[in-house]
């Protein structure tokens, strides 16, 4: 093989990697509809005689919901798109929002969870989960994760649940699933509300059924990153009707709707929010999401090939995927005492090559500083300090030993599985292993700046 690129030699690959964001004419079909009819945002946060009615509205009647001018659930984009989607994952409701972030907050919040209660989530995700928690004043509390799966480890939640637990926030990071048979049941044993976090995931399936239909809502991102994209974007999917109701109130201003009839129930979090999703948004959601089962088909393909073409590189190890697992990314676990290189390095290396790879997040949630130094809102610790919380919370480093270890030494995460990239592309990516392999020795021997990147 050639000489390492970021030791002057030639490098595997010149030309970037393809972008995620794969469109044909249907996204210039809706598009121009709704700049035809010049309606960008048809929701109205108001009252109006059937309020109710549409409150309840499962999607596939609410896309048939005749207005003259505006409606509480938005307009007929918007509609179409979550009646689409609520028949793909065979759920009652699916409601859109501006992105997952929202989503997140929103669900958390129709479930009624507020200040003082926490919320049982995983240490290692972007940090929107955690975030997402400090919305309504909750306290986020993070655990560890399986090392197999990177999902919430089922024993770690258990530790975890206190008095104060109120709900537990799944995500199923890099399309991987959580052990949801046992969080289900720990969540019924403690009678728990679970939000299930798709963001990279939709279209995984957990013993042949979607994940975020399982637990009580489900939570899906449609950033351009995710495998259907809006630009920015999200949905939550449930099949309750209370939860549904609360959601779509929480989503548009639903403090403006209320009359001295409701009780105080009803009432909780519906304060002043915006999660609103446009109708030019939701034109390319329709599109999108037709595409869905074959940009999953592609990642699937992408990862399987990777799969196989890499399992014997010493050090390498490549995780099994369940059936059912649509791969978001495809993560390696790389064992630096296999071949007396650190990761870091190999990094830099395979960057050189032209090979976009990296070590996944930075960091765990709770060492962002926000939870460090407990300051989301104002300096005075709030929602941690609150009288309704009355416990010390402490988060640092060392919290959960298992994603620390994997974000710090093991993970290699390759990003560039999804469509239009194919196995060409993925060709590519074996043949910058194999020469880093081949020269691993030289590795050894010489000095690097692990900072090299690589545009893409």
């Amino acid at each position: 093989m050639d000489k390492l690129a970021i030791f002057g030699g030639t490098p595997v690959r010149k030309k970037p990697f393809h972008s995620s964001v794969v469109i044909d004419e249907q996204e210039w079909i809706y598009i121009k509809q709704v700049l035809e009819n010049k309606e960008f945002s048809r929701f109205m946060g108001s009252p109006t005689d059937d309020i109710e009615k549409q409150l309840l509205m499962i999607s596939a009647e609410a896309v048939n919901y005749k207005s003259q001018y505006y409606t509480f659930l938005g307009g007929r984009m918007v509609r179409k798109f979550e009646s689409d989607f609520a028949s793909k994952f065979d759920v009652s409701y699916a409601i859109s929002v501006n992105s997952a972030t929202s989503g997140l907050s929103m669900a958390l919040g129709a479930a009624g969870i507020g200040p003082g209660d926490e919320v049982i989530t995983t240490c290692m995700s972007f940090s929107a989960t955690g975030s997402s928690i400090l919305l309504f004043n909750s306290i986020p509390v993070f655990v560890d994760v399986e090392e197999n799966s990177f999902c919430l480890d089922p024993d770690e939640v258990e530790k975890a649940i206190t008095p104060r637990t109120k709900a537990i926030l799944v995500v199923h990071l890099l399309g991987n699933t959580a052990d949801m048979d046992a969080i289900m049941e720990i969540a019924e044993k403690h009678k728990l509300v679970v939000i299930e976090d798709c963001a990279q995931a939709p279209g995984t399936k957990y013993k042949g059924k979607c994940v975020g239909t399982i637990a009580d809502m489900g939570v899906f991102s449609f950033q351009e990153t995710k495998n259907l994209q809006t630009g920015e974007g999200g949905m939550v999917v449930t099949n309750n009707p209370n939860l549904a109701r609360k959601a779509r109130l929480i989503r548009n201003h639903g403090e403006s709707i209320p009359d001295d009839s409701w009780d105080e129930d009803s009432l909780v979090n519906i304060v002043g929010m915006n999660f609103r999703m446009t109708e030019l948004s939701a034109a390319l959601g329709i599109a999108q999401l037709a595409k869905l089962d074959e940009n999953n088909r592609i990642r699937t393909e992408n990862a399987y090939f990777l799969q196989d073409a890499l399992q014997d590189l010493p050090g390498v190890s490549v995780p099994v995927l369940k059936d059912g697992v649509v791969p978001h990314i495809l993560s390696l676990i790389y064992d630096s005492q296999a071949t007396g290189v650190k990761r870091e390095k190999i990094l830099a290396v395979l960057r050189a090559e032209g090979i976009p790879a990296g070590s996944g997040y930075l960091r765990t949630m709770y060492e962002n500083p926000i939870f460090l130094k407990k300051i989301a809102y104002g300096r005075d610790q709030c929602p941690w300090s609150c009288h309704l919380y009355n416990f010390r919370r402490e988060y640092k480093s060392g919290d959960c030993p298992v994603a620390e270890k994997l974000l710090r030494e093991k993970f290699i995460w390759l990003y560039h599985i999804h469509r239009p990239n194919e196995i060409d592309d993925m060709k590519d990516i074996v043949d910058a292993f194999n020469k880093i392999f081949e020269n691993i020795e030289v590795l050894n021997k010489k000095e690097i700046d692990v900072r090299i990147g690589y545009k893409w």
